[in-house]
């Protein structure tokens, strides 16, 4: 069945104005009445990001050396990809056989440099953008495993500004970030660009040439400086929700007269001061994570405020001693119920036996748990013995895995907290965390983590705090949308499930998507809810040999026999001190274990075979050098990519090649995680990919450009001087209006805060719809003009590049600086026609928010 015309659709509106309480518009349909209704809305972008926020979030744990030169080697790789993207053909989107690339210090006059008339940029240089980096160390949480005093073990969440090797600050960061500000055109727009401290670069530079200045080298510098040093309890997901989300990042954690960790009130005002330098209202944020392990740290006030006790040598009750008593003491295991269904409620901790109330029946089935009556020391038990792990059992550097299934309890901070991190307007301050109250004794009574969300999420505000008395909660709405935000990790997952494709084709950005299908085999069908049916074998966390990997050799091999599995090699003999591997690579340097060097793996003890752990990492020689590096299954950082959906980006901590002669080859070093990232944040930075085709096969075979059935609502910035009559620009339905203007005040926020806007209160109009043919585009027009785009069947002309349909918007509409876009869609289909892909979230009559952009 046809739908019916747009036109038709729109003189409709008024009397449906109630749809749009919906968040989606609505279009009349022909006679039958259609078997499925496919709504939607999309933050829309008029080519309006200009600038970007970079912050790259690095491991610097033990073994991370090797790892961070191989960034270093493909940030010249990431650097050219955001500020020197290639010249495409205007056509087909595919990059120029000369390879030129676009000039950042061009403007649209001279097309930034790519050869005119046919070609363009991939997408525009990006002309203003701030780098820094945070490390994975945040010290203790309350515990002790890491010395205080150590060098490089807490850095707090702040910005790593280190040269280099030599441990002395980057003069040329003045705010600890690098900040890229070329002499151009849009640079002149002090206002929407201001200069930053220092001036920025204006150089890209060459690589490794530090004396020649340029951001290239500097930045490498700063990937080699974070080094290695940092505690072994790595803080990934939290230092970068520290740096960029917690509104009152505490100062420090100290435990109170019952040793429950206690965050205090104060605030660490170097982090908002750091932050409010570093990110702006309206850029894109992108987050690259590299790391080699799983997140590792605790949530403080988790387990009635003694989750910092998994980050501490000695659990506190324990009698159980790992070693020597200078080792510490382990913690108590969880009940039998744990091994079988982690989830059940009869799943808990054994520690519970001696404070929980005897008189119910969940205690009486704890104190009579068979792990929980038995002592892993013979002869000895009772209290501090009865439940807990054996002395060989409960190794720091293995604590943080499977934590529920193990102990009964997961002290960690729960995954949602970084997924509303990266999406939602609203977070919890500290006092939203947790209740607390006080019990009969004085001491506290914590819940578990609650995160009620009662503060602007600074990813979203419009003015940071940056000093003592500035209000950090109740913040104004900045114009970033959650679609403006990234985060990636390279981290510890097999390439052959990532199937990378390296042809640079604009059908290889869709070949390398992750699926579903994918996300099993990486993380399991359910993680969750720990059911991993379907997970790949390398990717399970486990002291012991994978029974399914032990075919590629002995996990008792002698040293330097490392296996036949192209992924890790082999197992090994962890002797419960450390993970099996989810993929190994080759070292280009060799490293000599003799000397006991710190994260050299090849120092076991070759008189002693059996007791001798022997990693697939050695050499075939059998002597103590180093010829491989590890990555260990990455968990909880990609259970965050895959809630993301598009805007989380998976890759391979692991090389396919390191070949010093192939270094731009595609599949060298992270070149792959770069070509990941850069191409999405294309969508960003270029035309708009909707979620689903807006016309139906019949009306596309036609070859005709028939009106699809969309709105967008332009609101100009009150700076601009604007309006709609003065661009000649329809002012929308007074009744669409009412209600896009009553979801626009919902959206505000405090607008009573300090720099914040009143989204409801900027004039709105209409943005005229272009109806396009299949293969044309309404890019190069100077008309204030939207257009769907989608590829012309049995040609090349793909004016919506690597998505199978964009929106686009007319050169002409690059005067509307400061705009906000919003689309509202609705697509009806008769019977026997399919709707496509509907996109997370939506539903075909439920509530959605409608998001927009500023330009």
């Amino acid at each position: 069945m046809k739908s019916m015309s747009f036109g038709r659709t729109f003189t409709a509106f008024a009397a449906v104005a109630t749809m749009l309480a919906t968040g989606c518009l609505a279009r009349p349909v022909g006679q039958q009445p259609p078997t499925t209704k496919v709504n939607f809305t999309s933050t829309v972008s008029q080519q309006a990001v200009d600038k970007v926020d970079l912050l790259i979030a690095i491991d610097n744990s033990a073994s991370m050396g090797d790892k961070q030169e191989i960034l270093k080697d493909a940030v010249p790789n990431l650097i050219q990809g955001l500020l020197q993207p290639p010249c495409v053909d205007r056509e087909t989107r595919i990059p120029l056989d000369s390879g030129e690339k676009a000039d950042p210090s061009g403007n649209k006059d001279d097309n930034y440099g790519c050869p005119q008339p046919n070609s363009e940029p991939d997408f525009k240089p990006v002309g203003d953008m701030h780098i820094g980096i945070v490390s994975s160390s945040l010290g203790n949480f309350g515990g002790d495993v890491c010395p205080p005093d150590r060098r490089r073990t807490n850095d707090g969440g702040k910005l790593v500004n280190i040269n280099g090797k030599d441990g002395q600050k980057n003069p040329l960061a003045p705010l600890d970030f690098l900040a890229w500000y070329p002499q151009n055109e849009e640079n002149e727009d002090k206002k929407r660009h201001p200069e930053p401290e220092g001036g920025g670069f204006q150089t890209i530079g060459a690589a490794d040439q530090i004396d020649q200045g340029g951001i290239t080298p500097n930045f490498q510098n700063l990937v080699i400086g974070v080094d290695q040093t940092g505690c072994g309890l790595e803080a990934q997901l939290e230092s970068v929700y520290r740096f960029l989300i917690q509104p009152d990042p505490w100062d420090v954690v100290r435990l109170d007269n019952f040793q429950q960790a206690d965050l205090g009130e104060g605030i660490d005002l170097d982090v908002l001061k750091q932050r409010a330098d570093f990110l702006r209202p309206d850029s894109l944020v992108a987050i690259i994570m590299l790391t080699d392990e799983d997140d590792s740290s605790a949530d403080p006030l988790a387990v009635g405020g003694f989750g910092y006790a998994f980050m501490a040598r000695s659990f506190p009750g324990s009698k159980v001693n790992r070693g020597t008593s200078a080792q510490g003491t382990t913690a108590p295991r969880g009940t039998s119920k744990c091994e079988t269904d982690p989830a059940h409620a009869e799943c808990t901790s054994c520690g519970f036996a001696s404070s929980c109330d005897p008189n119910s029946e969940s205690c009486q089935k704890i104190k009579q748990d068979v792990n929980c009556t038995s002592s892993p020391i013979q002869g000895q038990s009772g209290p501090g013995f009865d439940g807990f792990y054996g002395p060989t059992d409960d190794d720091l550097n293995v604590r943080f895995h499977r934590m529920k299934e193990r102990f009964g309890v997961d002290p960690q901070y729960p995954l949602k907290r970084y997924v509303d991190g990266f999406t939602k307007f609203r977070v919890p301050d500290r006092t939203g965390e947790h209740t607390i109250r006080e019990g009969a004794n004085g001491q506290r009574l914590i819940s578990d983590y609650v995160g009620t969300p009662k503060c602007t999420n600074p990813l979203f505000a419009s003015k940071l705090p940056s000093e003592s008395g500035d209000e950090i909660c109740l913040l104004g709405r900045s114009t970033r949308s959650p679609d403006l935000i990234f985060f990636a990790v390279v981290g510890g997952v097999p390439n052959k499930l990532l199937h990378f494709d390296s042809s640079g084709t604009p059908e290889a950005s869709e070949r390398n998507r992750i699926s579903n299908d994918d996300w099993v085999k990486i993380l399991g069908r359910d993680p969750a809810n720990f059911d991993y049916e379907g997970i790949d074998p390398h990717m399970v966390q486990s002291v012991a040999p994978r029974e399914d990997l032990l075919g590629a050799g002995s996990a008792t091999s002698a040293r330097g026999q490392n296996g036949t599995d192209p992924v890790h090699g082999r197992e090994w003999n962890t002797a419960k001190k450390d993970l099996q591997y989810a993929c190994t690579f080759d070292l280009t340097t060799e490293r000599s274990c003799a000397t006991g060097t710190e994260s050299c793996d090849c120092t076991d003890d070759q008189s002693n075979p059996a007791a001798s752990p022997n990693p697939p990492l050695c050499a075939t020689d059998g002597s103590a050098t180093q010829i491989k590096a590890k990555a260990y299954p990455t968990i909880r950082e990609f259970q965050v990519v895959r809630a993301l959906g598009d805007q989380g980006i998976i890759a391979s901590l692991c090389p396919i090649q390191l070949d010093p002669q192939r270094k731009n080859d595609p599949d060298y070093g992270y070149n792959p995680a770069v070509a990941a990232i850069i191409d999405r944040l294309k969508n960003a930075l270029t035309q708009q990919c909707l979620p689903q085709k807006l016309r139906s096969a019949e009306e596309s075979a036609t070859g005709t450009g028939l009106p699809v059935p969309c709105l967008v609502l332009v609101q100009l910035s009150p700076d601009s001087g604007q309006s709609c009559s003065s661009l000649g620009l329809k002012v929308p339905d007074d009744a669409i209006l009412k209600v896009f203007k009553e979801q626009q005040k919902a959206e505000s926020g405090n607008t009573s805060a300090e720099g914040a806007i009143d989204l409801s209160t900027l004039e709105t109009c209409e943005l005229t719809q272009k109806a396009v043919p299949p293969g044309e585009t309404c890019a190069n027009d100077s008309t204030l003009e939207w257009c769907y785009v989608e590829k012309a069947a049995g040609t090349t002309k793909n004016p919506a590049g690597r998505c199978p349909q964009a929106l686009i918007f007319a050169s002409g509409t690059s005067i509307l600086a400061g705009a906000r876009f919003s689309l509202q869609c609705i697509q009806q289909f008769g019977a026997n026609e399919a709707s496509g892909d509907t996109p997370q979230g939506s539903s075909s009559g439920g509530e959605q928010q409608t998001q927009s952009r500023k330009h």
